[in-house]
Protein backbone atom coordinates (compact mmCIF):
# COMPACT_ATOMS: atom_id res chain seq x y z
CA UNK A 1 0.00 0.00 0.00
CA UNK A 2 1.03 3.41 -0.93
CA UNK A 3 2.06 5.79 1.69
CA UNK A 4 -0.04 8.96 1.89
CA UNK A 5 1.88 11.31 -0.85
CA UNK A 6 -0.13 14.24 -0.81
CA UNK A 7 2.19 17.23 -1.26
CA UNK A 8 1.77 20.76 0.43
CA UNK A 9 -0.65 23.03 -1.82
CA UNK A 10 0.98 26.51 -2.75
CA UNK A 11 -2.19 28.31 -1.74
CA UNK A 12 -3.94 26.72 1.15
CA UNK A 13 -6.77 29.30 0.89
CA UNK A 14 -9.48 28.36 -0.88
CA UNK A 15 -11.67 32.08 -0.71
CA UNK A 16 -15.30 31.16 -0.77
CA UNK A 17 -18.11 32.78 -2.97
CA UNK A 18 -18.79 36.09 -1.89
CA UNK A 19 -22.52 36.73 -1.95
CA UNK A 20 -22.86 38.90 1.40
CA UNK A 21 -21.02 41.30 3.47
CA UNK A 22 -20.57 38.84 5.59
CA UNK A 23 -18.94 36.83 2.96
CA UNK A 24 -16.50 39.87 1.85
CA UNK A 25 -15.18 40.06 5.28
CA UNK A 26 -14.34 36.30 5.37
CA UNK A 27 -12.23 36.29 2.19
CA UNK A 28 -10.57 39.60 2.89
CA UNK A 29 -10.07 37.88 6.72
CA UNK A 30 -8.18 34.81 4.87
CA UNK A 31 -6.12 36.45 2.62
CA UNK A 32 -5.02 39.04 5.26
CA UNK A 33 -3.81 35.26 6.84
CA UNK A 34 -1.52 34.28 4.19
CA UNK A 35 -0.58 37.46 3.79
CA UNK A 36 0.98 37.30 6.94
CA UNK A 37 2.79 34.46 5.82
CA UNK A 38 1.04 31.73 8.61
CA UNK A 39 1.77 28.13 7.65
CA UNK A 40 -0.34 26.07 5.56
CA UNK A 41 -1.80 24.54 8.64
CA UNK A 42 -2.78 27.88 10.49
CA UNK A 43 -4.69 28.82 7.10
CA UNK A 44 -6.37 25.80 7.14
CA UNK A 45 -7.59 26.23 10.69
CA UNK A 46 -8.98 29.89 10.09
CA UNK A 47 -10.45 28.78 6.83
CA UNK A 48 -12.31 26.12 8.20
CA UNK A 49 -13.15 27.44 11.85
CA UNK A 50 -14.29 30.85 10.45
CA UNK A 51 -15.76 29.70 7.17
CA UNK A 52 -18.16 26.98 9.31
CA UNK A 53 -19.29 29.62 11.74
CA UNK A 54 -20.19 31.95 9.09
CA UNK A 55 -22.24 29.56 7.35
CA UNK A 56 -24.04 28.97 10.82
CA UNK A 57 -24.64 32.76 10.44
CA UNK A 58 -26.23 32.78 7.51
CA UNK A 59 -28.38 30.04 8.84
CA UNK A 60 -29.69 32.58 11.13
CA UNK A 61 -30.46 35.58 8.97
CA UNK A 62 -26.81 37.25 9.85
CA UNK A 63 -25.44 38.91 6.89
CA UNK A 64 -23.11 41.45 8.08
CA UNK A 65 -20.40 41.32 11.02
CA UNK A 66 -22.05 44.44 12.28
CA UNK A 67 -25.23 42.14 13.50
CA UNK A 68 -23.26 40.05 14.89
CA UNK A 69 -23.84 39.81 18.82
CA UNK A 70 -22.24 37.61 21.52
CA UNK A 71 -25.42 35.81 21.59
CA UNK A 72 -24.73 34.62 18.26
CA UNK A 73 -21.39 33.19 18.86
CA UNK A 74 -22.51 31.66 22.15
CA UNK A 75 -24.92 30.15 20.56
CA UNK A 76 -22.75 28.74 17.84
CA UNK A 77 -20.27 27.49 20.51
CA UNK A 78 -23.18 25.80 22.60
CA UNK A 79 -24.12 23.81 20.27
CA UNK A 80 -21.62 21.89 19.57
CA UNK A 81 -21.42 20.84 23.16
CA UNK A 82 -25.21 19.17 22.80
CA UNK A 83 -23.85 16.89 20.25
CA UNK A 84 -21.14 15.52 22.33
CA UNK A 85 -17.95 17.30 20.09
CA UNK A 86 -14.96 16.96 21.73
CA UNK A 87 -13.64 19.72 24.10
CA UNK A 88 -10.49 20.51 22.14
CA UNK A 89 -12.55 20.83 18.92
CA UNK A 90 -14.82 23.43 21.08
CA UNK A 91 -11.77 25.03 21.78
CA UNK A 92 -10.44 25.14 18.39
CA UNK A 93 -13.08 26.34 16.91
CA UNK A 94 -13.64 29.18 19.66
CA UNK A 95 -9.89 30.20 18.71
CA UNK A 96 -10.44 30.75 14.65
CA UNK A 97 -13.48 32.92 15.91
CA UNK A 98 -11.77 35.09 18.17
CA UNK A 99 -9.29 35.87 15.88
CA UNK A 100 -11.50 36.92 13.35
CA UNK A 101 -13.28 39.10 15.63
CA UNK A 102 -9.98 40.74 16.66
CA UNK A 103 -9.26 41.24 13.18
CA UNK A 104 -12.76 42.54 12.47
CA UNK A 105 -11.87 45.25 15.34
CA UNK A 106 -8.40 46.32 14.23
CA UNK A 107 -9.65 46.76 10.90
CA UNK A 108 -12.17 49.28 12.70
CA UNK A 109 -14.97 46.97 10.73
CA UNK A 110 -16.66 46.41 14.59
CA UNK A 111 -16.08 48.74 17.30
CA UNK A 112 -15.86 45.58 19.77
CA UNK A 113 -15.22 42.13 19.41
CA UNK A 114 -18.91 39.93 19.86
CA UNK A 115 -16.55 37.64 22.04
CA UNK A 116 -15.32 39.98 24.71
CA UNK A 117 -18.46 38.33 26.70
CA UNK A 118 -18.01 35.30 25.34
CA UNK A 119 -16.00 32.75 27.84
CA UNK A 120 -14.36 30.24 25.71
CA UNK A 121 -14.70 26.31 26.59
CA UNK A 122 -12.65 24.56 29.15
CA UNK A 123 -10.56 22.08 28.16
CA UNK A 124 -10.49 18.88 30.31
CA UNK A 125 -6.90 18.52 32.57
CA UNK A 126 -5.60 15.40 31.11
CA UNK A 127 -2.40 14.42 30.26
CA UNK A 128 -2.00 11.23 28.57
CA UNK A 129 1.12 9.09 30.04
CA UNK A 130 4.58 8.80 28.27
CA UNK A 131 5.81 5.71 26.52
CA UNK A 132 7.34 3.41 29.14
CA UNK A 133 11.02 2.19 28.51
CA UNK A 134 9.86 -1.03 27.58
CA UNK A 135 7.19 0.11 25.19
CA UNK A 136 9.59 2.44 23.68
CA UNK A 137 12.09 -0.96 23.24
CA UNK A 138 9.22 -3.26 21.46
CA UNK A 139 8.69 -0.37 19.20
CA UNK A 140 11.76 -0.07 17.93
CA UNK A 141 12.25 -3.96 17.83
CA UNK A 142 9.23 -4.06 15.23
CA UNK A 143 11.13 -2.23 12.80
CA UNK A 144 13.19 -4.42 10.25
CA UNK A 145 16.31 -2.16 9.99
CA UNK A 146 17.54 -4.11 6.77
CA UNK A 147 14.88 -2.45 4.68
CA UNK A 148 14.63 1.32 3.58
CA UNK A 149 10.93 1.45 5.18
CA UNK A 150 12.25 -0.30 8.21
CA UNK A 151 15.61 1.53 8.31
CA UNK A 152 13.63 4.97 7.74
CA UNK A 153 11.21 3.83 10.68
CA UNK A 154 13.92 3.21 13.01
CA UNK A 155 15.04 6.60 12.28
CA UNK A 156 12.39 8.40 12.43
CA UNK A 157 11.73 6.39 16.21
CA UNK A 158 15.07 7.40 17.39
CA UNK A 159 15.11 11.13 16.37
CA UNK A 160 11.43 11.76 17.60
CA UNK A 161 12.70 10.17 20.97
CA UNK A 162 15.41 12.32 21.36
CA UNK A 163 14.66 15.74 20.11
CA UNK A 164 10.55 15.84 20.71
CA UNK A 165 9.70 17.35 17.61
CA UNK A 166 6.35 18.28 16.15
CA UNK A 167 5.11 15.86 13.65
CA UNK A 168 5.02 18.88 11.43
CA UNK A 169 8.45 20.14 12.06
CA UNK A 170 9.50 16.36 11.47
CA UNK A 171 8.62 15.81 8.32
CA UNK A 172 9.37 18.77 6.91
CA UNK A 173 13.28 18.40 7.07
CA UNK A 174 15.61 17.97 4.43
CA UNK A 175 18.85 16.28 4.46
CA UNK A 176 20.84 19.55 4.81
CA UNK A 177 18.88 20.70 8.14
CA UNK A 178 21.19 18.29 9.92
CA UNK A 179 25.04 18.13 10.54
CA UNK A 180 26.34 14.67 10.74
CA UNK A 181 28.90 15.58 12.67
CA UNK A 182 27.62 17.79 15.28
CA UNK A 183 24.32 16.59 15.11
CA UNK A 184 22.62 20.22 15.46
CA UNK A 185 19.57 20.05 13.20
CA UNK A 186 17.78 23.44 12.13
CA UNK A 187 14.22 23.25 12.60
CA UNK A 188 11.03 25.77 11.58
CA UNK A 189 8.66 25.65 14.16
CA UNK A 190 5.26 26.94 14.58
CA UNK A 191 4.57 30.02 12.92
CA UNK A 192 8.31 29.93 10.74
CA UNK A 193 10.10 30.82 13.99
CA UNK A 194 13.60 28.52 13.65
CA UNK A 195 15.40 27.43 16.09
CA UNK A 196 17.94 24.49 16.85
CA UNK A 197 18.00 21.36 18.84
CA UNK A 198 20.45 18.59 18.84
CA UNK A 199 20.31 14.72 17.79
CA UNK A 200 22.52 12.12 19.85
CA UNK A 201 24.95 10.23 18.36
CA UNK A 202 23.31 6.93 18.77
CA UNK A 203 20.10 8.39 16.66
CA UNK A 204 22.52 10.30 14.18
CA UNK A 205 23.61 6.62 13.14
CA UNK A 206 20.28 5.50 12.38
CA UNK A 207 19.66 8.36 9.89
CA UNK A 208 23.18 8.05 8.25
CA UNK A 209 22.43 4.08 8.18
CA UNK A 210 19.14 5.27 6.51
CA UNK A 211 20.90 7.32 3.99
CA UNK A 212 22.88 4.58 3.07
CA UNK A 213 19.93 3.35 1.18
CA UNK A 214 19.91 6.62 -0.91
CA UNK A 215 22.82 6.95 -3.25
CA UNK A 216 22.83 10.25 -4.69
CA UNK A 217 20.78 11.57 -1.95
CA UNK A 218 21.39 15.92 -2.33
CA UNK A 219 20.96 18.34 0.53
CA UNK A 220 17.60 19.64 -0.38
CA UNK A 221 15.93 16.36 -0.44
CA UNK A 222 13.88 15.41 2.00
CA UNK A 223 14.84 13.78 5.11
CA UNK A 224 11.99 11.52 4.77
CA UNK A 225 10.42 9.66 2.30
CA UNK A 226 7.59 8.16 1.31
CA UNK A 227 7.66 4.20 0.31
CA UNK A 228 5.67 2.09 -1.41
CA UNK A 229 5.64 -0.89 0.84
CA UNK A 230 5.34 -3.58 -2.03
CA UNK A 231 8.07 -2.69 -3.86
CA UNK A 232 10.08 -1.19 -1.11
CA UNK A 233 11.14 1.91 -3.20
CA UNK A 234 10.73 5.61 -2.94
CA UNK A 235 7.46 6.57 -4.12
CA UNK A 236 7.42 8.75 -7.27
CA UNK A 237 10.53 9.67 -9.94
CA UNK A 238 12.23 11.67 -7.51
CA UNK A 239 11.24 10.34 -3.85
CA UNK A 240 8.38 11.76 -2.47
CA UNK A 241 8.29 13.35 1.63
CA UNK A 242 6.79 11.99 3.58
CA UNK A 243 3.65 13.60 4.79
CA UNK A 244 2.09 14.09 8.52
CA UNK A 245 -0.30 11.20 7.43
CA UNK A 246 2.09 9.30 6.42
CA UNK A 247 3.86 9.71 9.46
CA UNK A 248 1.13 8.96 11.53
CA UNK A 249 -0.28 5.92 9.71
CA UNK A 250 3.86 4.86 10.08
CA UNK A 251 3.70 5.02 13.35
CA UNK A 252 -0.13 3.05 14.04
CA UNK A 253 1.40 0.38 11.96
CA UNK A 254 4.30 -0.11 14.28
CA UNK A 255 1.86 0.97 17.37
CA UNK A 256 -0.30 -1.98 16.33
CA UNK A 257 2.79 -4.55 15.52
CA UNK A 258 4.27 -3.86 18.50
CA UNK A 259 1.32 -3.93 20.86
CA UNK A 260 2.03 -0.38 22.28
CA UNK A 261 -1.12 1.72 21.55
CA UNK A 262 -1.59 4.63 21.18
CA UNK A 263 1.48 5.31 19.05
CA UNK A 264 1.43 8.88 17.67
CA UNK A 265 3.71 11.72 17.49
CA UNK A 266 2.77 13.82 19.91
CA UNK A 267 2.84 11.11 22.25
CA UNK A 268 7.10 11.10 21.43
CA UNK A 269 7.07 14.69 22.53
CA UNK A 270 4.95 13.96 25.44
CA UNK A 271 7.83 11.03 26.03
CA UNK A 272 10.67 13.05 25.43
CA UNK A 273 9.61 16.01 27.69
CA UNK A 274 9.24 14.11 30.70
CA UNK A 275 12.86 11.87 30.54
CA UNK A 276 14.13 15.56 30.15
CA UNK A 277 12.85 16.55 33.13
CA UNK A 278 13.29 13.25 35.44
CA UNK A 279 17.04 13.70 34.13
CA UNK A 280 17.50 16.98 35.40
CA UNK A 281 16.89 19.45 32.45
CA UNK A 282 15.59 22.77 33.52
CA UNK A 283 12.28 24.35 32.11
CA UNK A 284 13.59 27.26 30.38
CA UNK A 285 16.47 24.70 28.65
CA UNK A 286 13.69 22.40 27.96
CA UNK A 287 11.15 25.33 26.51
CA UNK A 288 13.92 26.12 23.98
CA UNK A 289 15.07 22.73 22.30
CA UNK A 290 10.47 22.12 22.37
CA UNK A 291 10.37 25.04 20.82
CA UNK A 292 7.09 26.79 23.02
CA UNK A 293 7.17 30.38 23.52
CA UNK A 294 5.94 30.18 27.23
CA UNK A 295 6.91 28.09 29.82
CA UNK A 296 2.97 27.13 30.84
CA UNK A 297 2.47 24.03 28.82
CA UNK A 298 5.15 22.36 30.29
CA UNK A 299 4.66 23.41 33.26
CA UNK A 300 1.78 20.45 33.11
CA UNK A 301 4.37 17.98 32.63
CA UNK A 302 5.84 18.33 36.47
CA UNK A 303 2.42 17.11 37.35
CA UNK A 304 3.56 13.45 35.91
CA UNK A 305 7.44 14.36 37.02
CA UNK A 306 6.75 15.28 41.13
CA UNK A 307 9.72 13.55 41.72
CA UNK A 308 11.67 16.57 39.30
CA UNK A 309 10.30 18.96 42.07
CA UNK A 310 11.08 16.66 44.75
CA UNK A 311 14.40 16.66 44.01
CA UNK A 312 14.70 20.27 42.97
CA UNK A 313 13.56 21.39 46.67
CA UNK A 314 16.18 19.09 48.23
CA UNK A 315 18.87 19.77 46.21
CA UNK A 316 17.98 23.87 46.58
CA UNK A 317 16.38 23.81 50.02
CA UNK A 318 17.15 27.28 51.56
CA UNK A 319 16.27 26.26 55.11
CA UNK A 320 18.27 23.36 54.87
CA UNK A 321 21.40 25.27 53.32
CA UNK A 322 20.97 27.44 56.53
CA UNK A 323 21.20 24.73 58.92
CA UNK A 324 24.19 23.07 57.30
CA UNK A 325 26.17 26.20 57.57
CA UNK A 326 26.13 26.31 61.59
Amino acid sequence: MLEHLTLQPQLVVALPLVTTPLDASLSAFLLAQEAARHTPRTLEHYRYTVGSVVTWLHGQGVNDVTAITSHDIHAYIVSPQKRGVKDTTQHAHARGIRAWCNWLVAEDDLSASPMRRVQMPTLEARMPPPFAPDEAQKLLAACDRHTPIGSRNYAILMTLLDTGLRASELVSLRLGDIDSRSGLVTVFGKGQKQRQVLVGAKARATIIKMIGYRPGAKPRDPLWLAYDGLTQEPAGEQGRSLTMHGLQMALRRLGEKAGVTPCGPHRFRRTFALLCLRDGMDLHSLRVLTGHSTLAVLQRYLALAGDVVERAHAAHSPSDKLLDRR
